[in-house]
């Protein structure tokens, strides 16, 4: 069954892609520090960094691994032809 190990593939790269997307989203904000709400002088508040990064993983996470999934299929369908 090389579709399901290709679809699992693609799905997987799918959730890193939305990891680091997130993970790059929460940093850039923690550096901007809107408002003062993601650091102040007596440090980081984690709570708002953690919530950024779910706010941008929880969407992106299943649509970036859908559309791995489907891409790594249409290789192998590609492929097969």
């Amino acid at each position: 069954m090389p579709w399901l190990k290709g679809a699992l593939w693609g799905g997987a790269l799918g959730v890193i892609a939305a990891a680091l997307l997130a993970g790059g989203m929460a940093a850039w904000d923690w550096a901007e520090n809107p408002g003062g709400i993601f650091r102040t002088p007596s440090g980081t508040h984690w709570g708002f960094v953690r919530d950024t990064f779910l706010s941008w993983f929880g969407p992106t996470a299943p649509s970036f691994a859908l559309t791995g999934a489907a891409v790594a299929l249409a290789r192998l369908w590609w492929r097969a032809r």
